[in-house]
């Protein structure tokens, strides 16, 4: 099948192992498809893998709430309890939201970015370039959840335990909470979307190699900030 008439399926299949012909094919800036197919198989995944996921949900839940009984230490452990209760309860809401939203607000980042290194987007395309840039997550629920699956419930006492990168053998017990989360994003996966964004912005926004790897850092770098807000008010 040409390019000259796009394949929503081949769109799937290059997002993978062809990034820059998918990039050129969908510089029309049409995801909306695209975004809906995340959230759909994101959702799937959730609910497939949710037993798999538990212990480090439990382990996250718990470390934030460690936090919020620092910051208010008059909290009960009745009220803990129901807090975390609440929280097990509308994750699946919250991660549902992230990738429906994410790629908008991601999308923004890109688009200002891409005119900060000199290149030409448009808000569909730089939302089009994230919408993709997040499909290797789906690949990274599939690995975390079968690792966790392989590992002892013991030793999934956060997200970067079945991290791989970096963060991976840091001991959260011992190694800075700022540290934690700048190293914790360096990983295959957060990389892997990086490069998908790099490469969106070459293709779509018409910018040399260079501008492409120095505008995906920079998304890379502003990335690190809502985690680093995570530290800050677990610390």
């Amino acid at each position: 099948m040409s390019d000259a008439t796009p394949s929503r399926i081949d769109d799937y299949l290059d997002v993978f192992v062809a990034p820059s012909k998918l990039f050129e094919r969908r510089s029309d800036g049409k995801f909306g498809q695209a975004l809906v197919v995340l959230v759909v198989v994101v959702a799937i995944l959730f609910f497939a893998t949710k037993s798999a996921m538990a212990p480090i949900m439990d382990a996250e839940m718990t470390k934030g709430m460690a936090g919020a009984m620092k910051a208010n230490p008059n909290m009960t452990p009745e009220q803990v309890e129901a807090a975390k209760r609440i929280g097990m309860t509308f994750a699946p809401v919250a991660i549902l939201a992230f990738f429906l939203v994410g790629p908008f607000l991601l999308g923004l980042v890109i688009l200002l970015v891409s005119k900060l290194v000199g290149g030409s987007l448009k808000f569909v395309q730089s939302v089009t370039i994230a919408t993709f840039a997040m499909f290797p997550r789906l690949v990274e629920t599939v690995v975390n959840a079968v690792q966790a699956l392989l590992m002892d419930d013991s030793q999934l006492t956060s997200r970067l335990s079945v991290s791989v990168g970096l963060g991976r053998i840091l001991d959260p017990s011992t190694t800075s909470s700022y540290v934690l989360a700048m190293l914790g994003r360096v990983d295959v996966f957060t990389l892997w979307c990086t490069a998908l964004i790099a490469i969106g912005l070459k293709v779509m926004g018409r910018v040399t190699t260079g501008q492409a790897v120095l505008g995906a850092a920079v998304v890379w770098l502003l990335g690190a900030a809502p985690v680093l807000w995570q530290a800050m008010s677990q610390a």
